[in-house]
């Protein structure tokens, strides 16, 4: 289950950016009659939720791929944590030591919140909405039970109850990650193929309106994972494979993706150009966006270096995104600091 839920998890995704005048709400409209209102006035029957309005609209799309980013972030890593520690089966086992831990997820609980208000108002759900409802309760209790288990390892409670509490969510746990791959797999798909549509009609718009720095970093970000499915598509899973990895193959990509690069590293410098698009640049995110497009170029050429003359990739150390090691590990990192970034800018 590990590895196919891994697979199905692999892409993190670009909010969407209003643009123009698409996402200003009109005023409000009067008839043009200022009639008092009657004293006998019927008291008004309770009334359906109001369906959601464009912005809002927006708003639960750039929640969903905010979910997206989550599941295959650090939902993903809290459980790829927990699972170095603890043996992956139904039977809870410790693998080394009576130590271990996994990460907690505690705002992404108010984001389902936030989600799961949005989709109750819709009155036609689409196939995103659906598969949504039904993850729903199952990735709620999963996070809910992963925070549970950040708590107890963190305040190293299981020396007071012999590992009783662990056992108890690790049996949770468990069901909640068979019953949560095909239903993430489900959700992650349906939003994956409107997230695909969604960003070629972005592209057009940011090319109609203007938006020449937007259009350069969407475009850049869409190559870099071209490029990551291209990996992908060969077989290559992860480090231990990346000598196998067939450069020619993915050439014309790369030339691109460096070209692309040079053209937001220029962009970037331009306060005026980003500016007039609405980017914070005095943010962090600014600052470590820079630094992951820099570095996802660095990388990406000494993964290509290292291929070529058929040189071992690092020792698997401390991946981030300030520091290149030549490691599929290491451009998949920056890439995902790059999107966490954009969205975060265009949120700010």
């Amino acid at each position: 289950m590990r590895r196919r839920l891994a697979a199905a998890c692999a892409v993190m995704m670009i909010a969407v950016m209003a643009m123009g005048c698409a996402g200003k709400t009109p005023a409000a409209s009067t008839d043009g009659n200022d009639t008092e209102t009657s004293v006998q006035e019927e008291e008004p029957a309770e009334e359906e939720p109001a369906e959601l309005s464009e912005e809002e609209e927006q708003e639960l799309y750039n929640l969903y791929i905010g979910l997206n980013n989550t599941m295959v972030g650090r939902l993903s890593s809290s459980l790829s944590k927990y699972f170095e520690y603890v043996d992956f089966q139904e039977e809870f086992t410790l693998l080394n030591g009576e130590d271990y831990f996994c990460y907690s997820l505690e705002s992404t609980l108010d984001e389902l919140d936030q989600i799961d208000e949005l989709v109750a108002r819709k009155q036609e759900k689409s196939e995103v909405d659906d598969a949504y409802m039904a993850l729903s309760p199952v990735i709620r209790e999963l996070i809910q039970t992963l925070n549970e288990v950040q708590a107890y390892t963190d305040e190293d409670s299981f020396l007071e109850d012999d590992f009783a509490k662990g056992r108890e969510l690790h049996a949770v746990l468990w069901k909640s990650c068979n019953e949560y791959e095909p239903l993430a797999t489900e959700f992650l798909d349906s939003l994956g193929t409107v997230a695909s549509a969604q960003r070629a009609d972005d592209l057009d718009q940011m090319k109609e309106e203007g938006y020449v720095v937007t259009y350069a970093l969407v475009s850049m970000i869409t190559t870099a994972q071209e490029i990551q499915s291209a990996i992908y598509e060969q077989g290559i899973e992860d480090d231990s494979m990346m000598l196998q990895l067939d450069t020619g193959a993915l050439q014309p990509l790369y030339d691109q993706y460096m070209e692309e690069v040079e053209t937001v590293l220029g962009y970037l410098k331009d306060e005026e150009a980003l500016a007039n698009e609405g980017y914070p640049t005095q943010s962090a995110y600014y600052v470590t966006f820079e630094d992951a497009v820099e570095n996802s170029a660095e990388e990406l050429k000494e993964v290509f270096r290292k291929v070529e003359e058929q040189e071992e990739p690092g020792g698997y150390g401390i991946v981030n995104v300030f520091t290149v090691d030549g490691s599929l590990a290491g451009f998949n990192n920056k890439v995902s600091a790059m999107i966490d970034d954009y969205n975060r800018m265009i949120s700010y």
